[in-house]
This record gives structure tokens, C-alpha cells and sequence, in this order.
């Protein structure tokens, strides 16, 4: 069967088709995320994406930033705390992907959920993360659990949790439970965001 009858049998698919398999032609940007899970769970995609970009956060020294602030990077809020044992094993990985962001499209945003800074300071200087920039949490404004009588933007369904945010400020999903951010899937997940 010729080509020109193919495009006719096939209409304008086959055009559609044709011109994307052309020669120099530009890839179409992907619309769903690449996949990331761990062995516990898998990272949830939320569609429509949900707008989180002025939420306001508090960091250890009492500093205030909105989210806003990171707008034009994807963002990888991550919740903890220091009564969270997985959270222990998450944080060295949050600490090292957090120095080597800065070439990086994303930003790692942690949120101690502790009610009191010094509990949370004291924790990361247990841990011996030199460097690692965190905020806190401590009035449940941001986040809250399912026994929580104050709505929050970000509900929490177990611990550690993290919710990755788009370039442009929106919530994007969320992953519950400790997860390898370093690996190459979640890379290839935190790039996704920082251009979708």
C-alpha cells in the first residue's frame, strides 16, 4: 500500500503522526509524570493540579518565606519530624540532595512538624547535618493529619510525606513514606515538575 494511500485510509492521524516522526521535529512535552514509588508505595499524581504557592513557612531562626519564593523550580516539600523513625533515614538523603540542588531546576523544602524549634534544632544537630536548611511547623497552619480539626493545605497520611510542587506553584502529588529522592527516578520526577 503506498504512503498516500496510508494517509488517506488513516486521515489526520497519520499527518499527526508523520510530522512527529519527522526529522528534527520537537518531541510533544509529556503529560503525565515518569513513575516513582518505593517498595511501601508509589508517588500520587493530583490532576487538577492545586495551587500551593502562598503558603507561608517559618524557618529554625524564626525567618518567614511563602512558597512563592521558589516559584520558577519544581519544590520537594518533605514533612518530618523528630519523633518519626523512618523520617531518621530520610533526612541524611534529603540533607545531601539539598547541597546538590543548586545546579538542579528544584529546591528541597523540608517542614518539621515539631511543636517547638528547639526539639527540631537539637534533632538535626543529633544527625549531623551541617548546612541543612529546614522550616517548621510548629501551629499545624500547614499540614495536619486525619484526626485534625483545622483544615490544612497539605493533609498528611502518614510519616515521613513529601508533596512535590510544580514550576508554578501548584501541588502536583504526594509520596507517604520514606523514599530514595536521590535515585534517578525521583530525579527524572522532580524534572518533570520543574518544566510541566
Amino acid at each position: 500500500m503506498s504512503s498516500t494511500r496510508r494517509a488517506a485510509l488513516l486521515g489526520p492521524a497519520a499527518t499527526l503522526l508523520s510530522a512527529a516522526l519527522a526529522p528534527g521535529a520537537r518531541a510533544a512535552p509529556e503529560l503525565y509524570p515518569p513513575p516513582f514509588s518505593t517498595p511501601h508505595t508509589q508517588f500520587t499524581v493530583v490532576d487538577p493540579r492545586e495551587e500551593a504557592g502562598h503558603i507561608p513557612l517559618r524557618d529554625l531562626n524564626g525567618r518567614r518565606r511563602t512558597l512563592a519564593a521558589y516559584r520558577g523550580k519544581a519544590v520537594l516539600l518533605a514533612f518530618w519530624a523528630s519523633w518519626c523513625p523512618p523520617c531518621r533515614r530520610e533526612l541524611p538523603i534529603l540533607h545531601r540532595l539539598q547541597m546538590q540542588a543548586k545546579t538542579e531546576p528544584f529546591v528541597i523544602v523540608p517542614v518539621s512538624l515539631d511543636r517547638d524549634v528547639a526539639t527540631a534544632a537539637t534533632y538535626l544537630q543529633r544527625l549531623r547535618l551541617p548546612g541543612f536548611t529546614s522550616f517548621i511547623d510548629t501551629e499545624g497552619e500547614v499540614a495536619s493529619g486525619p484526626k485534625s480539626k483545622v483544615e490544612t493545605p497539605f493533609p498528611l497520611y502518614g510519616m515521613p510525606m513529601s508533596y512535590v510542587i510544580d514550576a508554578q506553584g501548584r501541588s502536583g502529588g504526594y509520596l507517604t513514606g520514606e523514599a530514595d529522592w536521590s535515585a534517578p527516578e525521583a530525579l527524572a520526577l522532580l524534572r518533570f515538575y520543574a518544566t510541566s
